[in-house]
């Protein structure tokens, strides 16, 4: 004080402001919170095991509305670090912060937007096709005339899975003693986006497509990952996502490629609604699959036309399922080829990410998010899969790179 006038106060600046109830917290204390929350099946959970761990009075203790607002808040704190990191690295190598494209393409480096990298050797190309083919009828063969796409070594491309994975959406009202009838559940929607590059990789979730792909973008940027580069996007089918990749990366060679597993589901799915009794429901499943699995979207459809009357119960599915292969034609590649040759044939990974996220902690009997809420606890839970979570809690920032300690890697 000098007089009556406050100089300095310690309480204002020094430590960060706090809000109702709150409490300054130690970097130690901060790590634990937010480790069990993001872990830990619900707030009331982790706040019990905390005031467990530091033995507070009745006082004192912790309550979990606060443990819920300060790791909502510490979560949404990173998506906007991460904004403002996009924001930054797009001005500064001259894209639009809106769009994601070169505000001028000729100003570009050329290994970014003609990218030149080695393709897999055609004589192990097909070599491996010939052992595929060895003992297979010809609808199950690899047809080389129905090839359409190029196959580059995993040390040469970008791999990245895109998927929207949704939480029941809270009542804004809240909970009330007498709720009124339900008019159908809304979902809160996280854009969950897991980039690999050979062995590594990192993780980025948060509201919007558009605005985690312009982080994304930003993302290879920063790290040089789109230099001589083949950038791959594995999509479950999804026509937004395929839209706003197309939208963002018109300007460059990329190639999306429907994940196998959604591929094999949706054939599941029609072909039980579509025949007759589970025995030729699997006869067909096996058929069409087998078939798929070598590239053959053409065969498959024949075979599908094909199929005896007497045998469907609905006819309306399979022009379905049809109509499904013609709009995903161009996105369904040789998968057969693929895995003999050691490259991807699925979104596993992104998957993976989505439960890691998202699922794992907040799709429960029960819970409802709201959108502050679900995208705080998301960052919260990437940060530790990223190994960020000490540059950000010591040091308020990330690093936003790939993380290269390939111990800890997520499958």
């Amino acid at each position: 004080m000098k007089g009556k006038r406050t100089v300095f106060n310690s309480k204002v600046d020094l430590f960060p402001k706090l809000a109702p109830k709150e409490k300054y917290h130690t970097a130690s204390f901060d790590t634990l919170a937010l480790k069990l929350a993001s872990n830990i099946t619900s707030y009331r959970v982790c706040d019990e095991l905390l005031n467990h761990v530091i033995w507070q009075g009745d006082g004192e203790k912790i309550k979990y509305r606060s443990l819920r607002d300060f790791v909502s808040r510490e979560g949404n704190k990173m998506l906007g670090y991460l904004d403002s990191k996009a924001e930054k690295v797009l001005k500064a190598q001259e894209f639009n912060v809106d769009t994601g494209e070169p505000v001028e393409v000729d100003r570009i480096n050329e290994t970014i937007t003609n990218p030149v990298f080695q393709m897999i050797d055609e004589e192990i190309i097909n070599s491996k096709i010939d052992e595929y083919n060895e003992g297979k009828s010809r609808k199950r063969q690899i047809d080389e005339v129905q090839i359409k796409e190029m196959f580059v070594g995993d040390e040469n491309c970008i791999n990245v899975s895109i998927d929207d994975i949704g939480t029941v959406e809270q009542k804004e009202s809240g909970r009330t003693k007498y709720p009124e009838p339900k008019e159908g559940r809304h979902y809160v929607k996280n854009t969950v986006i897991h980039i690999q590059q050979d062995l590594n990789k990192y993780i980025l979730v948060g509201l919007g497509i558009k605005r985690m792909m312009l982080i994304m973008l930003a993302f290879l940027l920063e790290n040089d990952e789109l230099k001589n580069k083949h950038l791959i996007f594995f999509t479950d089918g999804a026509s937004d996502i395929r839209k706003a990749i197309k939208d963002m990366f018109g300007w460059r060679s990329h190639q999306i490629l429907l994940d196998w597993y959604h591929l094999r589901e949706k054939c599941k799915q029609r072909l039980s609604m579509a025949m007759k009794g589970k025995d030729f429901r699997n006869e067909a499943v096996k058929d069409v699959l087998s078939i798929l699995w070598a590239g053959n979207v053409e065969d498959a459809v024949k075979y599908l036309k094909s199929i005896d009357d007497n045998k469907i119960r609905n006819k309306a599915e399979i022009e379905r399922l049809i109509g499904y292969f013609d709009k995903n034609w161009s996105y369904i590649p040789c998968y057969a080829l693929r895995q003999k040759l050691g490259l991807r044939v699925s979104s596993n990974r992104g998957e993976k990410a989505n439960d890691l996220v998202v699922a794992k902690r907040q799709k429960h009997n029960g819970m409802s998010w709201s959108k502050y809420g679900s995208s705080g606890l998301a960052n919260v839970s990437s940060i530790f899969l990223n190994n960020e979570s000490e540059n950000w809690i010591i040091h308020r920032n990330l690093n936003f790179n790939f993380n290269t300690d390939n111990s800890k890697i997520a499958a």
